[in-house]
């Protein structure tokens, strides 16, 4: 009798497993009893029945047929081509929403500003500055639309006067268009907001500034190394247009334009 109940009670336990199991079938039509935890762009990540709060197993997507779930579902894959499921890839969930950067890099001033001309009135004569990005920002509230913002200062020796330096910053917010996976996301954002310029020449004792709307138009590029942080590169393409004046002189108004390249690191936002 005690016989009976122990193998009775292992039928059922046998059952049990044999229900909530997924099954990963292999494209050499092995099979792999277990639970399936992600499934990734080039690895599918696993649990062995017989150790479920044990360590993680993977095995290369381009050796798997399907996979068969418990729930009945199934995920079956074109290992002959791209090998990616056949069901719809952008309904799944991206982790992680949002980033919050420190980056820097060189600014080419451009138009105007850039202009070396001594005869042109308007020229700014900036000679390639350096940026630097306190704040890069962005974060999702749907799968590709959120918000973007940055505060950033740059400067920039100015041609001919050997002490003479252009400086400017912005504080910026606008739309976020980025396109997530699980390794690389692509962003494009538009923003504007606040800029504020200053020229400054020492030796003839002279400082001018000045403010206005400020505008970024740019892309970025994040590389994530891990769950927590990326590699980030962004170029941008910024300016506005302020009226400098200061207390002793007439004041001019000045189009300050730059294209900037910029590398840093990301931290990832749930």
């Amino acid at each position: 009798m005690k016989n009976i109940a122990t193998l009775v009670l292992l039928l059922i336990g046998f059952g049990f497993v044999s229900f909530s199991q997924d099954v990963i079938v292999k494209t050499d039509g092995s099979t792999i009893k277990c639970k399936v935890v992600e499934v990734g762009p080039d690895i599918i990540k696993y649990k062995r029945l017989d150790n479920i709060s044990g360590p993680d197993y993977f095995i290369e997507k381009a050796s798997v047929a399907k996979i068969d779930y418990k729930n009945g579902a199934k995920d079956i894959f074109d290992y002959e081509g791209q090998n990616t499921p056949k069901k719809n890839m952008k309904n799944l969930p991206i982790e992680r929403k949002g980033y919050i950067a420190l980056t820097l890099g060189p600014a080419f001033p451009t138009g105007d500003f850039g202009s070396g001309d001594l005869s042109n009135p308007k020229a700014g004569l900036a000679k390639t500055g350096f940026q630097f990005n306190l704040i890069n920002f962005g974060y999702r509230f749907s799968r590709n639309i959120g918000i973007a913002g940055l505060w950033n200062g740059a400067a920039h020796s100015i041609q001919h006067i050997d002490d003479g330096v252009w400086s400017h910053g912005y504080f910026l917010g606008g739309l976020l268009i980025t396109f997530p996976s699980e390794r690389i996301d692509f962003d494009i954002r538009v923003m504007g907001g606040l800029m504020n310029a200053t020229v400054s020449i020492p030796s003839l004792n002279y400082e001018s500034s000045g403010i206005a709307f400020g505008y970024d138009i740019g892309g970025v590029v994040r590389f994530h190394l891990g769950k927590v942080i990326s590699f980030i590169v962004t170029a941008d393409y910024a300016g506005g247009k302020p009226t400098m004046s200061s207390g002793s002189s007439q004041s001019f108004e000045q189009s300050i334009t730059t294209l900037s390249i910029a590398g840093g690191i990301a931290f990832r936002l749930k």
